[in-house]
């Protein structure tokens, strides 16, 4: 219980070490507290007292004989370029308005609605078509847990019979590259804001698929492209309440084909008195965005009003699963 109290202190902790880049900073190599302060413009006895916490959490290994610190396996988890990196998740979940958004828990229960609207004096994703430097953070955060999600995904579902699939709000492209390369005969679209199009642009012509790919622009709240095999819709659903769910799977419903498909990929609760990770994310929905996790009824009778069946829930080895669903 005593490690529940204070969890979050040593989340700070490890955001402060992302923010201040020291993983990176020490890379392969060992470096001193000195050469650690001087690089992330610090103060060297506050820091070592920091460095002494996290490597007593087994990210850094101190050697005695040259009180050097390195990056054990865990620590290397905390550089930006490494594929399994949580570099973006801290950095992102580490913002003050993140911080704020949570220590206002009590009013979001109160009244069913975020918190973070009133300090950023928006909602949350009209700021970040405002704000680049927040933007960009919450969406190489976004990259990243996707880069983790993906080969799951395409791994735990079978995508062969489909020749086309946009992926709906598929920020840079991560899922859909994943689906493409592996299957080549396949075309791929993302939709999305006008503020994003030009990194996902980018990001598909460096993986090489911008024959293959197209980059729409457009809200989903007001219309959804139509004619694809399948529709993808990652880690969307859960930013939302029932009411806005329904109008983006309402305008899914009619651009879908007699045999189109819709993927929801996101994290099906299990239900009372079970541990998951799920559980700890809905209540970030709730404080940042005003949305929600949901267990597969919920689903079932989300999809009904729009007109959709859920035809069967494919689980991955990540939280994710893969919700099918087709036309009614």
């Amino acid at each position: 219980m005593t490690q529940m109290v204070y969890g979050f202190w040593v989340s700070r902790c490890l955001q402060i070490m992302a923010e201040l880049e020291i993983a990176d900073i020490i890379g392969d190599g060992q470096k001193t507290v000195e050469e650690l302060a001087e690089a992330s413009k610090t103060h060297a006895q506050s820091l070592r007292r920091l460095l002494r916490l996290v490597s007593g959490l087994g990210i850094l290994y101190r050697d005695d004989k040259t009180e050097r610190f390195s990056l054990t396996e865990m620590g290397q988890l905390l550089r930006k370029e490494n594929p399994d990196s949580v570099y973006g998740s801290l950095r992102a979940h580490g913002l003050l308005l993140s911080w704020q958004a949570w220590g206002d828990l009590a009013t979001a229960l109160k009244t069913g609605q975020p918190t973070i609207d009133k300090f950023m004096g928006m909602p949350f994703f009209d700021y970040l078509a405002k704000d680049r430097e927040v933007a960009e953070i919450f969406n190489t955060s976004m990259a990243a847990y996707q880069s983790l999600n993906a080969p799951a995904v395409v791994g735990a579902y079978d995508f062969s019979g489909a020749k086309s699939v946009v992926d709906v709000g598929g920020g840079t492209g991560t899922l859909l590259a994943r689906i493409l390369q592996a299957h080549p005969s396949m075309r791929g679209a993302i939709y999305e804001l006008p503020h994003v199009k030009h990194e996902a642009t980018a990001r598909l012509k460096e993986l090489g698929l911008s024959q293959r790919t197209e980059v729409l622009e457009g809200d989903f709240f007001e219309s959804i492209p139509p004619g694809y095999d399948i529709y993808v819709l990652s880690q969307i659903i859960h930013d939302w309440d029932d009411e806005r769910s329904l109008r983006i799977l309402s305008n899914i419903r009619a651009a879908m084909k007699p045999d189109s498909k819709l993927l929801i990929v996101e994290t099906v609760l299990p239900g009372d008195n079970i541990p998951h990770f799920g559980n700890l994310y809905d209540m970030a929905m709730l404080v940042i965005v005003g949305g929600r996790e949901r267990t597969g009824p919920e689903y079932t009778a989300l999809a009904e009003k729009a007109g959709l069946r859920v035809q069967r829930v494919v689980p991955t080895y990540m939280p994710p699963s893969v919700v099918e669903i087709v036309p009614i």
